[in-house]
């Protein structure tokens, strides 16, 4: 299947994806666009809310983010494409008794997701839009604007061809051969292809670029790291 759902199964039945920990790019984003921890259990609201800001992850795996954010006091959900994955985040959401997680953490397609029109005020999500062929992550970034609110907040990063291997400016689909995710689908980006992935549904608030390189063996990779908002 275009998807590839199978084969994310198998990963995720492998503990190939098991991630615990949020990654310190979405911890900078609720930081900094959302909520900051200014206490041992003191939270501040970046801008004020009538009710709790409600987030999606999209492409949650088995539900770091969701977690974190649930800790941070968030009405926190998410999706995937893996039953495998699902399976697992719920449970982790039950051992935190986490309420409600069979609604909140769903196996779906990115492409068209059970939540209604403008439903939250957040989203992210890590390593998603890049595992994908890219005529599905462009439906499914359209799907995310239609479920955030006006003015939303969106979180995301993408990999970049400027790594050992491509060129900075190199884009292109590739079949992972590697054990780790085997027989998923790698999109590589420049910026001309992430504008071409945004344009039509966000605005562009901040786009890093960020290269990690190992000085001992000189083999370095690079992502961008995006903060976006929906379109009105």
């Amino acid at each position: 299947m275009e998807n590839k759902m199978s084969e994310w199964d198998n990963s995720y039945l492998n503990r190939d994806n098991f991630l615990f920990y949020p990654h310190e790019e979405v911890i900078r984003f609720v930081s900094k666009y959302i909520v900051k921890q200014v206490g041992l259990d003191e939270y501040q609201f970046i801008h004020p809310y009538n009710e709790k800001p409600k987030l999606l992850d999209v492409g949650c795996g088995i539900g770091r983010h969701i977690f974190y954010s649930h800790r941070m006091g968030l009405d926190s959900y998410g999706v995937d494409l893996s039953n495998e994955a699902i399976t697992v985040a719920r449970q982790w959401g039950r051992n935190l008794n986490v309420s409600d997680v069979e609604n909140k953490i769903i196996q779906g397609d990115i492409r068209n997701m059970p939540w209604e029109n403008g439903s939250f005020d957040y989203a992210v999500s890590h390593g998603v839009f890049d595992s994908t062929y890219f005529n599905i992550a462009r439906a499914a970034f359209t799907e995310t604007a239609r479920i955030l609110k006006n003015g939303g907040l969106f979180y995301c990063d993408l990999i970049s061809g400027d790594d050992s291997n491509h060129a900075r400016e190199f884009w292109g689909e590739e079949v992972v051969e590697t054990q780790h995710e085997i027989g998923t689908i790698q999109m590589y980006y420049n910026y001309g292809k992430v504008l071409e992935l945004v344009k039509d549904d966000f605005d562009i608030l901040e786009a890093n670029l960020i290269r990690r390189e190992n000085i001992v063996s000189g083999s370095f990779h690079s992502r961008y790291h995006l903060v976006l908002r929906k379109k009105n």
